[in-house]
């Protein structure tokens, strides 16, 4: 709702007052032309809204990609392999006719028949030969950069590397297919039980002979996540399944030690006084400083001066906090600050929790912040993955993975970051690392 002394954000909707220079809430600048650069938008350009005020053209966040694991593969069933290879087979014979049978029609290729005998020779024999090999040449290319055939492609499998979950590569596939054709040299029938092979896997993943030596496994896609299509960071092979526990973030702390028996206080000691009632007002004297016999007396303490007493007894120091427990992962700023990531949150200059939940993760950059939106990038949890996303930032967020390559990011663009990953805001650098 806005009035007289706000006005609706361009980005959010969120309320703006007329004085400032940013959204408060996703950091989007007040200035026209801020909003060009920032947004891609014509200069004046006034956005449809909706009736609650949010506009109808902005971007909206996407949801995080899921990560994919080793266990979430599923392997191909035997009947749809057997499918695949019959559709392959197919497209050989097609392709072969297509091309013999219009030379056949004009005499290039030359058929002798003498009695029951049919023969070719030269040139006619390597005309009937090369069409049969062109499809297994091209299938051979295609599996090994494409992860699939056309049979494959048409029943749903892929072919990836076993322990990458990525493409083959040529030199895996044409050696899988080598095993195939040096089964043909066992009584001619050997290449077909290289191929029954995969019905008697022990690691139950219907990975036959030819599998095994190429390191290569044909998966299932219809049935489960196709890795070959994964985003940046959304493999997560070496990870392994972990989940993140919110109430232990840290490790669990040491026994406190059983509490001793306290020792009796000792009773006053008095000596004995004797007793004579004065025969005279006593004379003024200097005043006493102390009275033998008697032990001092314990001060008294205000409850409000035991509660902080206890207070400050129980304020733990930075160098005396536990480590963090395996499995969470962390953002390392560039102060040397560093942050578990155990849900929802928002980093920036100034941020503010984007949904108003004051449960958010509110990360705030200290020193040069003039890059840095106020509320600049978004980040959270998603199945035990820390995915992050920028805000509509006006100088931009990428992230930068172990090997250097750069992935900028979009904005409303969710995506999975993993420990060995920088992720830039600006002109600043946070690195994700894991609290192990």
């Amino acid at each position: 709702m806005t009035d007289a002394t706000s006005y609706p954000c361009v980005q959010c909707g969120s309320p703006v007052p007329r004085s400032a220079q940013f959204c408060l809430v996703c950091g989007t600048p007040a200035a026209v032309r801020s909003q060009s650069v920032a947004l891609g938008q014509v200069a004046g350009q006034v956005p449809l809204v909706d009736s609650s005020g949010r506009p109808m053209d902005g971007w909206r966040p996407e949801p995080a990609a899921p990560p994919i694991r080793y266990g979430d593969i599923i392997p191909s069933g035997f009947g749809r392999r057997v499918v695949a290879f019959l559709l392959d087979g197919l497209v050989t014979s097609v392709l072969w006719l297509v091309i013999v049978l219009p030379l056949l029609a004009v005499g290039v290729i030359e058929v002798v028949t003498d009695g029951t005998v049919v023969s070719v020779s030269g040139l006619s024999a390597v005309l009937l030969f090369l069409p049969l090999m062109l499809y297994p040449l091209a299938k051979l290319f295609l599996e090994s950069f494409l992860g699939f055939s056309l049979g494959k492609l048409v029943m749903g499998l892929r072919i990836v590397n076993v322990t990458r979950l990525g493409r083959p590569g040529l030199g895996w596939v044409l050696l899988r297919n080598l095993v195939v054709a040096a089964g043909a040299l066992v009584f001619g029938v050997g290449q077909y039980v290289v191929l029954l092979s995969p019905l008697w896997d022990g690691e139950k993943r219907m990975r036959g002979w030819q599998d095994k030596v190429g390191r290569t496994w044909v998966i299932d896609i219809k049935a489960g996540p196709n890795p070959l299509k994964a985003l940046p960071g959304q493999l997560l092979l070496d990870q392994g399944t972990y989940e993140q526990q919110d109430p232990a973030l840290y490790g669990a702390p040491a026994a406190p030690p059983a509490p001793s028996a306290p020792a009796a206080p000792a009773a006053p000691a008095m000596a004995p006084v004797d007793y004579a009632p004065p025969a005279a007002p006593p004379a003024p004297s200097a005043p006493i400083a102390s009275v033998p016999g008697f032990a001092p007396a314990a001060p008294v303490i205000t409850p409000a001066e035991a509660a902080a007493d206890d207070f400050e007894s129980t304020r733990l120091s930075d160098s005396a906090r536990p480590p963090l427990a395996t499995g969470v992962t962390v953002f390392r700023l560039d102060t040397g600050e560093i942050v578990p990531i155990i849900r929802h949150g928002a980093l920036g200059r100034d941020p503010v929790a984007p949904g108003g939940d004051p449960s958010d993760v509110l990360i705030a950059l200290s020193g040069d912040t003039l890059s840095v939106s106020k509320t600049h990038l978004e980040f959270g949890v998603d199945s035990g993955a820390v995915w992050v996303s920028d805000r509509g930032s006006t100088n931009g967020s990428a992230i930068v993975r172990a090997d250097g390559v750069e992935y900028p990011l979009d904005p409303g663009e969710r995506l999975t970051v993993v420990p060995g990953d920088r992720v830039r805001v600006g002109t600043r650098l946070f690195s994700v690392e894991s609290g192990a």
